[in-house]
C-alpha cells in the first residue's frame, strides 16, 4: 500500500489546504528518497517539486540538498530532471546567497549533466548553473572562477552543436 498512498498523497499536494501540513509530508517524502524502487523516488520527487514552489518550505527542503545531489548521478533522466526542477523552484526569488562550498558542489555535479543524452536534463542542468553563479556571495566568486572557465567550454561547444 505504500506506492499508492504516496501516489495519492503527491497528487493531493496540489491543494492549498495541505500547506499546513508540509512538514509531515516533506518527512514522508524525504524517507522516500533512498528507497530502492524507482516508482517511489520518482513520486517522492514530484512532491518535492510541488513543495519547492512554496517559499515558507524552502528552508527545509535545503536540509535534503546532500541527498539530492547524490541523486543527481542516477541514470533515469526523468529522476534527474525532477531534481534539477526542485534546486530551480528553491532559488525562485531567493533573496539569500548561496555559500561557496555549496556552489562549487552544485557546480561540479552540474558539469557532466550539460553532455545528458536528455536535451530537457542539459536545459535544466544549464540553466541551475547559471543561476547558481549569479547567486554565489561575492567572496565565494574566486575560488569558483576556475570551475566556471572549466565549464564555460563545453557548454560553449553545446550551444555551437544545437
Amino acid at each position: 500500500w505504500d506506492l499508492p498512498a504516496l501516489a495519492f498523497l503527491v497528487e493531493v499536494l496540489e491543494c492549498h489546504e495541505m500547506r499546513e501540513w508540509s512538514d509531515s509530508v516533506l518527512e514522508i517524502i524525504s524517507r522516500r528518497l533512498q528507497s530502492k524502487s524507482r516508482e517511489k523516488r520518482r513520486l517522492a520527487l514530484r512532491g518535492l517539486v510541488v513543495l519547492s514552489k512554496d517559499p515558507s518550505v524552502a528552508e527545509s527542503i535545503r536540509s535534503l540538498t546532500q541527498s539530492l545531489m547524490d541523486l543527481l548521478q542516477d541514470a533515469d533522466g526523468e529522476v534527474v530532471a525532477l531534481i534539477l526542477s526542485v534546486f530551480l523552484n528553491e532559488l525562485q526569488d531567493r533573496a539569500t546567497l548561496i555559500s561557496s562550498p555549496t556552489a562549487l558542489q552544485l557546480a561540479e555535479v552540474l558539469r557532466p549533466l550539460f553532455d545528458n543524452d536528455n536535451s530537457h536534463v542539459q536545459l535544466l542542468s544549464i540553466r541551475l548553473f547559471r543561476e547558481v553563479m549569479e547567486l554565489v556571495t561575492d567572496k565565494g566568486k574566486k575560488p569558483l572562477r576556475t570551475h566556471v572557465r572549466q565549464s564555460l567550454l563545453p557548454l560553449f561547444f553545446r550551444c555551437h552543436d544545437e
